[in-house]
Order: structure tokens, then sequence, then C-alpha cells
């Protein structure tokens, strides 16, 4: 059985690092491409969410890349996660109109895992052009900054 609760901690995770890219890319006046790769962060985590409240949208969703946007984000998927008592499928088309089944479970650690691998290529496109202004973001970090349950 999933551990929802646990599910929801990955997405306090999820709102602590991008948080911090936000507070990066603002003080670099959002550069290309990482400006569009951080949108896409937001896009996937809305389109999923979107998907598990039983939409299916045609097209990936435009996320301008601002706190309260993360924020509303954030909400709707502690909102889904935390009044889950147990795992149940999703049926949603892709933009390409495909359908297909999931799990909520999966879905949940597919889309907080998809922030983590963006967030770990917008690192290296910094340390491509030799930005050493980068915000540390992984997860032990935001462990560390957290008291033991």
């Amino acid at each position: 059985m999933p551990d929802f609760p646990s599910l929801a901690r990955d997405f306090d995770y999820d709102l602590w690092a991008n948080r911090r890219w936000l507070a990066c890319l603002f003080g670099k006046q959002f550069p290309e491409p990482d400006t569009q790769i951080f949108a896409h962060i937001l896009s996937a985590s809305q389109i999923w969410l979107s998907r598990l409240q039983g939409e299916s949208p045609t097209k990936m969703p435009e996320i301008e890349p601002v706190e309260s946007e993360l924020g509303r984000i954030h909400t709707g998927w502690q909102e889904v996660l935390l009044r889950t008592q147990e795992d149940r499928q999703i049926t949603y088309r892709r933009t390409t109109g495909e359908e297909f089944t999931v799990w909520l479970s999966d879905v949940a650690h597919h889309a907080a895992n998809h922030g983590t691998y963006h967030r770990g290529e917008l690192r290296g496109l910094c340390r491509s052009r030799g930005d050493d202004d980068f915000p540390e973001s992984d997860f032990a970090g935001f462990m560390m900054m957290k008291p033991p349950a």
C-alpha cells in the first residue's frame, strides 16, 4: 500500500526546491533556456494534477514562474494526496489523444521525480556556463532543514 503522507512530503520537498530555483532565476533575470525548463517543471506537475482531477488537457498548460503558481500547484497535490486513503487507477488521455491507465501513486512518484530530474538539468546548464551561484536543492538539503518527525 502506498504511503500517501510520504508522497505528500515529496511535494513539500518539490516546493522547497522550486522556490530556491525560482529565486535563482529571478536573480539572473530569467535567462533562457533555464526559464523554459523551469516552466516545463511547473507545466508537467500541473498537467498530472489535472489528470488526477479527472481532466485530460489537450495541450501543456502555460504556468507563469511565480511564487503564487508554485503554491497553487503544491496545494493541489497536497489536497489529492492527503485525502487519499487507497491507491486507485486513473484513466486519462495524453495531449496526443492516446488513452492510458495508471496508478495514482505512480503518477505522484513520477511528478515529484520529474521536477528533481529537471532541476538537475538546470544545475548542469549553470555549471556548463561557469555559473556557481545556483541553489543546492537536493533532498538531503531539504531534510537537513526539517526537524525529524
